[in-house]
């Protein structure tokens, strides 16, 4: 599986939406039989032989207002269909093994006439109706043999009186179907509040956070992490064409943090041996051909903001010695609803190493949050040594050569130079920290290395007034909240490489006019995406504007404002403190 599209003898699924009527035609004569809304999308076959059944079209983008699809089946199976997105039954039967289904263009699909069911504290911009958004149609088959069983299970999408190229100019279109009741029930439905809700809402803790409306705080189905919360899905990929460029099998969660509580819902995508494809082989970004997995990011805590804050901003210091995800802007349609628009971005893994610095993946040591995310129990001893680092007193030749063994010195000063530029409030040893090295490799490789991770607390985020997030010292918190950071400043050595890199940071990587040729670079593909944004989510520009505003008065006061107390912050480190005086180094 390349670049064309994958073809295999399981079902192909599409997403569109749809009223239908049904034509059935025993012996050629028609019957019209109307049906509600066409339920479905790319769908994982139930059980059977589902090659059997034959559809006239495949699912894709159709210009036309108006499709008709017919469905056979082979001798001695019926049909049955629906067009609403539930799972077909026998009460869905068509009498016949050869079905016309007259399709069209419909407001609502099942997810959002379901919308109650969704999770989102504080009704926090819950997806509304829309008619006038994009929208999948989704036709689900079943074979029924002679007493009415269900024997397999297909289904299509289509797209019906669309343009993808022409509503998203340059942008990515993914197409993700999986069962209803994996993301609506309340025992397995990734966006349901779940048991889990009612359970923890029942508890002093959340009865708590409820009463203070701490919605970030809160628990449901939405916030359970690992693959027991993974479910089966089937992915499309759209890249300006009208039928998509890959089709295949993988893996659905939700991602994220915090961002697991708000409407709109960040993904992680994963290709497994038993959905099918171990990898995604199609060049999502240039140069790069195979994918163990991505994320389609809704913005963090940014979404319902300027949700391309982290990327953008990590964008900025692409191509230096710390590794930066590539992302793109692409659009979600879930289960043949319009969901949004995101940024499809690289997610690190063994795979991504191999791919970006010829790392085996099966050599690949990374640590995410202080855990384990590819590697083995063994591998911990290697991060275990990096943690003794913090402890000692690098201050001292030796020690610091130790040290400059074990990390890329040069990662490690501009991760650090960088987060602080940029006034990172949520950056700390085993907090959105991600470090990678080989196990086995070159000296180089078997370096700790950094990597940019969850970078959408920055920018005076959280500050009413610009000007009082650019005047904070970051460096010193930095110095409290990550102790390796602090102890390499021991070393005058990594005390003038830091600086030079925070001057690099200033002057070049985030210099005033850099990041506002950047914004307006971005801006032209986003503009054409956000209007369906709003429509979805009740939203309006205003937001977006002034946190746009905001970055970019940050960093037009930040350099007169950080770099004079952080050199007077360095020349304290250099002169041990007088009798009576504390040293702003940590014991």
């Amino acid at each position: 599986m390349s670049r064309e599209r994958k073809r295999t003898g399981k079902a192909l699924r599409c997403t569109a939406a749809l009223c239908c009527a049904l034509l059935l035609l025993p012996g050629g004569e028609a019957l019209a039989q109307p049906l509600g809304p066409v339920r479905g999308a790319t769908a994982v076959p139930l059980a059977g032989d589902v090659s059997e059944i034959r559809f006239s079209l495949p699912g894709g983008v159709y210009s036309l207002r108006h499709l008709t699809v017919q469905v056979s089946a082979p001798a001695g199976y019926r049909i049955a269909c629906t067009t609403d997105g539930s799972t077909p039954t026998a009460a869905d039967d068509c009498g016949t093994g050869d079905v016309l289904v007259h399709l069209k263009k419909e407001e609502t699909g099942y997810l959002i006439s379901h919308r109650d069911q969704l999770f989102c504290p504080l009704d926090r911009a819950l997806p509304r109706e829309d008619g006038e958004l994009p929208r999948g149609t989704v036709l689900r088959v079943a074979l029924l043999d002679e007493r009415g069983r269900v024997a397999a299970e297909d289904a299509r999408i289509y797209f019906i009186g669309e343009d993808f190229a022409r509503r998203y100019p340059g942008c990515l279109v993914l197409s993700v179907w999986t069962r209803p009741e994996n993301l609506l029930s309340a025992e397995r439905g990734l966006l349901n509040p779940g048991h889990i809700y009612e359970d923890w809402a029942k508890s002093s803790e959340g009865r708590k956070a409820i009463r203070n409306k701490e919605w970030w705080l809160y628990e449901s189905n939405a916030t359970q992490r690992g693959r027991e919360w993974e479910r089966p899905c089937r992915l499309s990929i759209y890249n300006g064409e009208k039928e998509p460029a890959v089709e295949l099998d993988a893996g659905i969660r939700i991602n994220g943090r915090a961002a697991r509580r708000l409407s709109q819902k960040s993904f992680a995508l994963y290709f497994r041996e038993e959905y099918g494809e171990r990898l995604l082989e199609w060049p999502l970004f240039e140069g790069t051909e195979c994918y163990r997995s991505f994320i389609l990011q809704a913005g963090g805590e940014n979404a319902e903001g300027w949700k391309i804050r982290d990327c953008l901003v990590q964008s900025l210091a692409d191509g230096r010695a710390v590794t930066v995800a590539h992302s793109r802007p692409a659009v979600l349609f879930l289960n043949g609803e319009y969901w949004g628009p995101y940024m499809l971005r690289e997610k690190v893994s063994g795979q991504f190493l191999q791919e970006r610095y010829g790392i085996p993946s099966n050599q690949a040591v990374i640590m995410k949050n202080g855990g384990l995310e590819a590697g083995n129990e063994a591998d911990l001893d290697l991060y275990r040594t990096l943690e003794t680092f913090a402890e000692m007193d690098l201050g001292k030749e030796e020690n610091y050569r130790a040290f400059c063994e074990c990390v890329d010195i040069r990662s490690f000063a501009e991760v650090s130079a960088f987060r602080i530029y940029v006034g990172d409030e949520d950056w700390s040893w085993g907090i959105n920290d991600i470090l990678w090295r080989a196990r086995i490799g070159t000296p180089e490789q078997q370096k700790w290395h950094w990597m940019f991770h969850d970078m959408d607390c920055v920018c005076a985020i959280y500050d009413s007034k610009v000007t009082t997030g650019a005047a904070k010292d970051h460096f010193k918190l930095a110095m409290e909240k990550y102790p390796l950071f602090a102890s390499a400043l021991r070393s005058e050595e990594f005390r003038e490489l830091f600086f030079s890199c925070l001057k690099e940071t200033a002057w070049e990587l985030c210099a005033p006019e850099r990041v506002e040729q950047t914004m307006e670079e971005w801006e032209t593909t986003w503009a054409t995406l956000l209007p369906d944004y709003y429509r979805r989510y009740n939203c309006s520009t205003r937001a977006w504007e002034r946190e746009k505003r905001k970055t970019l008065a940050f960093f037009q006061l930040r350099e007169s404002l950080l770099l004079p107390a952080v050199a007077q912050d360095l020349r304290e480190l250099e002169q041990p403190p007088r009798p009576g005086e504390n040293s702003i180094l940590p014991e």
